[in-house]
């Protein structure tokens, strides 16, 4: 099921409008606050403190798989840096998505290890 967002109610209450006798004003307000949600949605976002540091620590973790020059696991980078599995592993599956990074499964018993 999608999500319904205020622009979507505010549409559908354009649209309910549009044949009201003497709302003319309300279906322009209403028209209005759909512009400002655009206006709003289109502008530029700066990255958050927490997505520039994750750049930093990504920076680094390749930095780290190329000195150690084989594969390591996510768990075995998360002790280099002392940060937790799960924010690794996360880390490594962006690194992965923009080529950075290559991800070689394991099989069997073997785990998934991550190589530059």
């Amino acid at each position: 099921m999608a999500k319904v967002t205020k622009r979507d109610k505010f549409v559908e209450i354009a649209g309910i409008l549009e044949g009201v006798e003497g709302a003319e004003d309300l279906v322009d307000f209403v028209a209005g606050e759909v512009a400002l949600i655009d206006k709003r949605a289109s502008r530029p976002r700066k990255p958050t403190a927490d997505q520039l540091a994750n750049e930093v620590l990504k920076d680094e973790i390749v930095e780290f798989l190329e000195i150690t020059g084989e594969g390591v696991t996510a768990t075995d980078v998360a002790k280099g840096f002392d940060v937790s599995t799960q924010k690794v592993s996360q880390l490594l599956r962006q690194l992965v998505l923009t080529g950075r990074v290559e991800r070689v499964e394991g099989k069997g018993k073997t785990k998934t290890i991550f190589k530059v």
